[in-house]
């Protein structure tokens, strides 16, 4: 058996139990975040969700834990205009990874927001997709030093996400179904400012 089959396996079993009453939603998401940090072998781990409408929509991370950590359900947002380059890149192609996550050009939106008051060195991300709308992502993080991810890593996580909506779409009360989502094309670019561009990044340090 794979390493892969048993992470989906855990996922699945981890939902079902939760599904069918056994466990709180907090007991889950700690047990879950304990799997990809286990998989991944990252410093932290985090998951997203979409929060309100239209322009006034943010991005909010619901729950996050470190390797050896307690939960930490305390919510921290990225507003639209944070998040709109960098989450663009994300859907095109359903992962994201940045090696150099303080002097990528897309993430420069939420460097003093997010990035620095979290010490995030390197993140892969990957988004939440299902019929043709992103619901939100996971979000791999180091904290330490930068990390040159493999294409081993992209791929354990997009299965990882794949797996977990999969099995929550067939649940009427899932996450996915109760929270906003949005289509898969792309927002609108960042309007021009008088603000000096950001740094340019080699297109391999933002390949997913």
């Amino acid at each position: 058996m794979t390493s892969q089959v048993r992470v989906s396996e855990r996922l699945q079993e981890i939902l079902s139990v939760f599904y069918a009453g056994r466990t709180t939603r907090d007991e889950t998401r700690s047990a879950v975040l304990d799997v990809i940090l286990d998989r991944m072998g990252c410093a932290r781990v985090s998951l997203w969700k979409f929060n309100g409408d239209g322009d006034e929509s943010s991005l909010l991370c619901f729950a996050s834990k470190g390797g050896g950590g307690a939960l930490d359900t305390s919510e921290r947002r990225l507003r639209r205009i944070e998040y709109r380059d960098y989450f663009n890149a994300l859907i095109e192609r359903g992962t994201y990874l940045s090696v150099d996550a303080m002097n990528d050009a897309a993430l420069q939106p939420m460097r003093e927001s997010y990035l620095v008051p979290n010490k995030v060195m390197s993140m892969l991300d990957a988004a939440f997709l299902l019929n043709g709308r992103a619901y939100g992502m996971v979000c791999c993080e180091e904290t330490d030093a930068q990390r040159h991810w493999r294409p081993s890593d992209i791929v354990a996580l997009r299965a990882i996400v794949t797996k977990l909506a999969v099995v929550m779409s067939g649940q009427t009360d899932s996450i996915l179904w109760t929270t906003p989502s949005v289509p898969l094309n792309a927002m609108p670019p960042t309007p021009p400012t008088d603000e000096p561009a950001a740094p340019h990044r080699p297109a391999a340090d933002r390949r997913s």
